[in-house]
């Protein structure tokens, strides 16, 4: 699938919201509200979700910065073999807290997976199915209307560190192949370069959470 969803009929419209831009997919049902030409010449145009985006950006960032300074610890203490075990054994742990705290259900995932729990949900499937030799700088912060709920996806780069468990494959299985043959057997999650798009954190936010 191309990576270019501008010919993906799920694309409503692309709005501009809380200074980044943003793809809402899906939601025929919420049209931007008619600004008078005073608020337009104010600035740009807030998407009608906009309160539930930011509930979702909260919760990925600090998933975000709890997950880098335990595998930065990690990395520290034991390598890259330690860092493996702490997605392992904490990585859900730590998303199922940041969730709880936020009110809102969150994760990552990606189109190549080394976790199969990590796969991605039904509404996400179509924007992060086949994304292989994609920049994330080509991608934005997605948004699906789910009825009840808003679905958030923003892309996850990959930095140079990133490259010590997700670079290329015979240098990765040469650093902790022992390690991810046990931990995860079905691993697809290498051949990234620095800024490959490396997959999606991902959140389900309740309308109208405050």
């Amino acid at each position: 699938m191309s990576h270019n969803l501008s010919r993906s009929p799920l694309i409503a419209h692309a709005v501009l919201a809380l200074g980044a831009a943003v793809i809402i997919l899906n939601v025929p049902g919420l049209a931007l509200v008619a600004q008078s030409p005073d608020a337009a010449a104010a600035g740009p145009r807030q998407s009608p979700v906009s309160t539930e985006i930011a509930k979702a950006q909260q919760a990925m960032n600090e998933l975000q910065q709890e997950l880098l300074a335990k595998l930065k610890a990690a990395m520290d203490r034991g390598g890259p073999d330690a860092a493996v075990e702490i997605c392992r054994t904490e990585a859900r742990l730590v998303a199922d807290a940041v969730a709880k705290k936020h009110g809102v259900e969150l994760g990552r995932t990606s189109h190549r997976l080394r976790n199969p729990a990590n796969a991605p949900r039904g509404w996400a499937r179509t924007v992060v199915d086949g994304r292989d030799g994609v920049k994330a700088s080509a991608e934005e912060l997605r948004v699906v209307d789910l009825g009840d709920r808003v679905g958030v996806l923003r892309p996850i780069g990959t930095t140079e560190a990133c490259t010590t468990c997700h670079g290329r494959e015979n240098e990765v299985r040469q650093r902790i192949g022992a390690t991810l043959a046990v931990a995860y057997p079905g691993d697809r999650a290498t051949g990234f370069a620095p800024g490959d798009l490396r997959g999606w954190m991902w959140a389900e936010v309740p309308k109208g959470v405050r």
